[in-house]
């Protein structure tokens, strides 16, 4: 019985090791920028892509994406968009964020939710 049930969780676990992909955490800033920290120590991730979604209509806005990594910053993506209700960045390189390094996503304007689509390395 122990055996079964130790090789069931043994099986499921591999499975979901299998299938895990990126995942997406959705963001309302309220504000110009905000930042997500990797405060894992045995953990790997890196920007798939981050979607701005503008509401009510559109907009014009800068936008940025910076990674801050050992003290030093440095830009990935720098958009300017005229009349947009939606951006997408997707990132064009992998960009490995370990322990300690941060994503900063940054706009001019103060009206969009923020998608950050990332994945494990």
């Amino acid at each position: 019985m122990k055996r079964t049930i130790l090789a069931m969780v043994l099986g499921l676990s591999m499975v979901g090791a299998a299938i895990s992909g990126p995942w997406a955490e959705t963001y309302a800033p309220g504000g110009t920028s905000f930042a997500i920290t990797n405060e894992q120590a045995n953990s790997v991730w890196m920007p798939v892509a981050v979607l701005w979604k503008f509401a009510p209509a559109t907009t014009n806005a800068t936008l940025s994406v910076i990674r801050t990594s050992q003290s030093n910053s440095y830009e990935l993506a720098r958009l300017t968009v005229t009349n947009a209700s939606t951006v997408i960045w997707v990132a064009e390189a992998q960009y490995p964020f370990e322990r300690g390094d941060i994503l900063q996503v940054c706009s001019t304007a103060t009206n969009s939710v923020v998608q950050v689509i990332r994945r494990g390395m």
